[in-house]
């Protein structure tokens, strides 16, 4: 099993701490770009001045099924055999999926303009590598706590 914790109040806290890190990234965005995306983007109807209420639940619902990918394919609720890699490349594929499908639901930049699927993906890429750095960073660090652990208690022995 790759994840032990599978509480509601667990789902939760990975929802909003997704949203918290998403809402803060679009305000960066916002402050940076904001005026100029404000012709582009519904994300950024009020330019500079902040997010709509429309845009920051659209962000809540987004980082609801991006938990939900990860509960699917990070826990062996659906895929227990399957290979990490495997896993990975699924929730990448349904993350993008739904991106996509919320871009030509809400509008978020025009589906035929090539430079913001261009910045989406680049901006995605960085993201996901940061991601990726902080959890194995992470799982090294437990990695490494356990094999203190271990040999603590050879030692004991």
């Amino acid at each position: 099993m790759i994840e032990e914790r599978k509480t509601f109040c667990g789902y939760l806290t990975q929802i909003f701490t997704l949203y918290g890190i998403t809402i803060s990234i679009f305000i960066l965005f916002g402050l940076l770009t904001g005026e100029y995306a404000k012709e582009v983007s519904s994300l950024f109807a009020l330019g500079g001045q902040g997010l709509r209420f429309s845009t920051m639940l659209q962000l809540l619902g987004m980082s609801v099924f991006i938990t939900l990918f990860r509960v699917l394919f990070f826990t062996d609720f659906l895929f227990r055999n399957m290979a990490i890699v495997i896993r990975t490349v699924g929730m990448l594929t349904g993350v993008v999926g739904i991106i996509v499908l919320f871009v030509a639901v809400f509008d978020w930049f025009p589906m035929n303009q090539p430079e913001a699927w261009i910045s989406f993906f680049v901006s995605f890429g960085i993201c996901f590598a940061a991601s990726t750095g902080v959890t194995l960073l992470k799982e090294k660090a437990e990695n490494r706590r356990m094999e203190e652990a271990l040999q603590a208690l050879r030692e004991e022995k």
